[in-house]
């Protein structure tokens, strides 16, 4: 039952994704026109180099002490340090976090002294370049570092893409304006109004997430280090591709590596005043108005007498 629920409620996750997605990124109806109103939508991608990554492995020890531990982590991981300098990559460019300290206990459930301790730790690298990542990954083969977590890209100025995108997003805005008044529809006598929606894509959401599924990565035995179940698990619920034809301009369309991609779509709508219907209104007002004052006079024989505004 649990899996039934799992496996729907992904699927549903899945649809929900997808039908967002297409909204988002369809180009159809770009430009709706009524007599009174009228609506443009305009649609900019900018696809950025990344100004670096963090990669980040995990790893684990295990020893009979917290001591010998703790050496065998200072060891490999000095070790790891000083073996991708080589790669330009300085001491401050490698941060190395314990993030979990296990003991490890007998089978014998009457002794509660720990046989030894694990710690797991994760080392994050700073790589400005993306063709030093696969000697990264060699390296930390070499070192039997196997699990890499996470490679995040990043880039340092967004500022100066938003702005790139602002004006070419204003710019092409003013030349579907200018179309709709070369076929006839003026752009007088209203209120415009304008809504802005941006989001950013970074390379490891356009990629699909493969998993090793290990339910007993260290047995509780210090001679055995691991066991893996090469059963694999692919998720694709946060795949994400921008359809490069559906946006109205792409700053750097022929990248060849993993880009970060902004986002940036511009709603504009305007609609014009009701003159007619304003006329009426007016019209209304001045006949309830004209309703509203009434005199009267009394002439020299005590009748009353209404004047004729």
């Amino acid at each position: 039952m649990l899996i039934g629920l799992n496996s729907n409620s992904q699927v549903l996750n899945e649809d929900y994704n997808r039908e967002q997605h297409m909204a988002l990124f369809s180009n159809e109806n770009e430009i709706v026109a009524t007599e009174t109103s009228i609506s443009i939508i305009t649609k900019v991608i900018y696809n950025a180099i990344p100004d670096g990554y963090h990669l980040t492995y995990t790893t684990a020890f295990i020893g009979k002490t917290v001591e010998e531990v703790e050496a065998k982590m200072t060891k490999k991981i000095d070790s790891l340090t000083n073996k991708v300098s080589a790669l330009q990559i300085s001491k401050k460019d490698v941060v190395a976090d314990v993030i979990a300290l296990d003991p490890i206990f007998d089978f014998n459930l009457d002794d509660q002294t720990p046989i030894g301790y694990k710690v797991v730790e994760n080392i994050t690298f700073n790589i400005k370049n993306i063709s030093v990542v696969r000697e990264v990954a060699k390296i930390c083969l070499d070192f039997k570092i196997y699990d890499l977590i996470n490679a995040q890209a990043y880039f340092l100025n967004s500022k100066s893409v938003y702005d790139s995108l602002a004006n070419k997003t204003i710019q092409i805005l003013n030349m579907k304006k200018k179309l709709c008044s070369d076929i006839g529809w003026t752009f007088s006598d209203g209120k415009p109004s304008f809504t802005k929606f941006k989001d950013v894509y970074y390379p490891s959401e356009h990629y699909l997430n493969s998993y090793i599924r290990n339910a007993s990565l260290y047995k509780h035995h210090i001679s055995q280090n691991s066991t893996i179940n090469m059963e694999r698990k692919v998720d694709v619920d946060s795949y994400y591709s921008l359809n490069l034809k559906n946006a109205d301009f792409v700053f750097n369309p022929n990248s060849t590596g993993p880009v970060i991609q902004f986002y940036y779509q511009l709603n504009y709508g305007f609609t014009k005043k009701d003159t007619e219907a304003e006329m009426r209104e007016k019209i209304k007002k001045e006949q309830e108005k004209k309703q509203e004052k009434m005199f009267y006079i009394i002439d020299k024989n005590g009748n009353l007498k209404k004047v004729e505004m």
